[in-house]
């Protein structure tokens, strides 16, 4: 206990960059503290946001599987639901009416029938022996009567069934499973359709039946590509921008892929690339194989990138601006401490300025007051001296005292300057009469001058103490920094005062004081009407001041309506100030 005690008793005062240094640790662990808790939060949520967005695309690509598999089944139910008789050229109906048996043409004749079916070349028939025939044709192909058909003359209808026949038979008899179920004599029986797919670009649908004592493989050919082509273009509707890829995996068979893609204009293109090099910079959706009989093929989803909802932008914005937030607010919490804390090292230097600018003058006026009351001094000529010199320290208290209270009363709300329009000939007057002591005891020449003949004519808005105390800081300020030993050159002792108008503002009057003294360097340009700013160091400091004469003119300024800057002049420096005036017609 007395350790800590003693630390704490013991604690030292901070100079300005120690508390300087401590406030940017404090708000860097503040800022710490907050940013890494929100950026955890908010990464995390960012990474659920694109776990749902990746669970609505896969939602959206099992929609399409399902309405891809969906109809594949319905295209298989309804072949299956094909009699055994429309395989025939000729099919025979009974009449229930006349209980008699009529010939028709099959539907499947009819070449029109095939348009139903996007990628159906046609339906054909083979019978134990290995003969081959389609609903198109009437005739066995290549038997007697097929030959003899082809001597007669054919309109080109029938040349175009003949030939599509003919096709069909080409592609069937390419299968070597199908070739084994004939050679084995149809005995197995399929009364449902069977997909074979050993032919390249083609799917060959069979299935074996028996008709009275006859057994024949019936089936149909389906073109591979436009078959599953037409069925992705017409259910791969995506409400965001995926790629499906139909890959087949079947052994021995080189790998192909389709794809669908809905452009700008919702429409599905569909090619065939050999290289699928866009794919592997792609997200992978989801991978999953068809329904039998397609379980050789799988259809994979893939996006560029995952799209946000508009909800998820909103969160993601909100987190941005969140963490801007606490950005910005640690950023403005440290530049306020740092104000703070100069404010505070600059009143501390305005304490000690003010005590050593009370302490001179009052210790010299004592000691003169006590050699003159003494009559340490004997001659008259000295004891003047000496009058001079306390009436002159006293007069500068008197100002330091004045601006002090000057500053403490602007800064009231309800302070108010009593505002009139003056006669620019009395505010000359003011000008001589308030400063012509500073001049003489300085040696400064002043010059006054103005372009009107007649300024009684010419009013200004001002207060008449508000405007004596501006020119008396302005003018006290550029006779003490200027210095003598450095410059050396007698001529440039002088201050000018020049009235003019306003070159931007009609109804403004501008007074410059211009002095060529050393002038300010940029830096300190900015700085100048700060309150408690004085240039250069406090310990090499030589002139005398407290840092709010040139800060109380800006107030004074402001007070008056009126507008004050400071231009850097070569030599010296120029103030402008800018006043509210009137010209009278009498």
């Amino acid at each position: 206990m007395r350790a800590i005690k003693r630390l704490v008793t013991n604690k030292r005062l901070l100079n300005y960059q120690q508390r300087v240094n401590r406030l940017r640790c404090f708000t860097l662990i503040f800022f710490l503290l907050l940013f890494v808790p929100v950026s955890v939060i908010s990464l995390m949520s960012f990474e659920q946001l694109k776990k749902d967005q990746l669970s609505q695309y896969q939602r959206q690509s099992d929609k399409v599987s399902i309405g891809i598999n969906k109809r594949l089944f319905k295209i298989r139910t309804l072949t299956n639901a094909i009699t055994h008789s429309e395989f025939n050229y000729y099919q025979h109906l009974y009449n229930p009416v006349n209980e008699q048996l009529t010939q028709a043409l099959s539907p499947l004749a009819n070449p029109e029938y095939y348009k139903r079916t996007d990628g159906l070349i046609g339906y054909f028939q083979v019978d134990q022996a290995g003969q081959f025939n389609s609903p198109v044709w009437p005739f066995i192909i290549d038997s007697a009567k097929d030959k003899s058909a082809l001597g007669t003359s054919m309109e080109p209808e029938f040349v175009a069934r003949r030939q599509l026949a003919v096709k069909l038979q080409k592609i069937v008899f390419r299968s070597n499973e199908l070739q084994g179920f004939i050679a084995n004599k149809l005995a197995d029986k399929h009364k449902m359709f069977q997909m074979l797919s050993d032919v390249p670009g083609y799917f060959i649908y069979y299935r074996v039946v028996a008709n009275n004592v006859h057994t024949k493989l019936q089936g149909y050919v389906l073109n591979r590509e436009a078959y599953l082509n037409t069925i992705i273009a017409k259910y791969a509707r995506f409400d965001s921008p995926i790629s499906l890829a139909l890959q087949l995996t079947e052994p021995n068979n080189n790998q192909n892929y389709l794809f669908s893609r809905p452009d700008q204009q919702d429409q599905v293109t569909i090619t065939q690339p050999k290289q699928l090099a866009q794919l592997n910079t792609q997200l992978l959706i989801r991978s999953q194989p068809l329904n039998w009989p397609f379980e050789n093929y799988t259809l994979s989803y893939f996006t560029p990138s995952l799209q946000l909802s508009s909800t998820a932008i909103y969160s993601v914005s909100l987190m941005a601006i969140l963490m801007a937030a606490i950005l910005l607010g640690c950023y403005g919490f440290y530049r306020i401490g740092v104000q703070q804390l100069k404010l505070a090292e600059q009143r501390l230097n305005f304490v000690s300025s003010v005590s050593h600018e009370l302490k001179t003058p009052l210790t010299s006026i004592r000691m003169y007051s006590e050699m003159l009351k003494t009559g340490t001094v004997l001659t008259d000529e000295h004891q003047l001296e000496y009058y001079e010199f306390i009436h002159s320290e006293s007069e500068r208290l008197s100002r330091l005292i004045d601006n002090i209270l000057q500053l403490a009363t602007l800064s009231q709300p309800e302070h108010n300057v009593n505002l009139q329009y003056t006669k620019l000939s009395i505010l000359t007057d003011i000008i001589r009469s308030k400063i012509c002591s500073l001049f003489d005891s300085s040696d400064f020449k002043l010059t006054i001058s103005h372009p009107f003949e007649e300024p009684d004519k010419v009013t200004i808005l001002v207060d008449s103490d508000a405007f004596s105390q501006v020119v008396i800081n302005i003018t006290d300020n550029a006779i003490k920094f200027f210095d003598r030993e450095k410059i050396n050159d007698k001529s440039r002792q002088k201050i000018d005062f020049t009235f003019k108008f306003d070159s931007k503002i009609s109804d403004q009057l501008q007074l410059e004081i211009r002095d060529y003294g050393e002038g300010i360097s940029a830096e300190q340009e900015n700085k100048i009407f700060d309150l408690f700013y004085r240039g250069g160091s406090e310990l090499t400091r030589s002139t005398q001041g407290t840092g709010i004469g040139l800060a109380l003119v800006r107030e004074l300024m402001l007070a008056q309506q009126g507008s004050i800057q400071v231009q850097r002049m070569s030599p010296g420096l120029a103030m402008k100030m800018s006043f509210k005036c009137r010209l009278s017609q009498r």
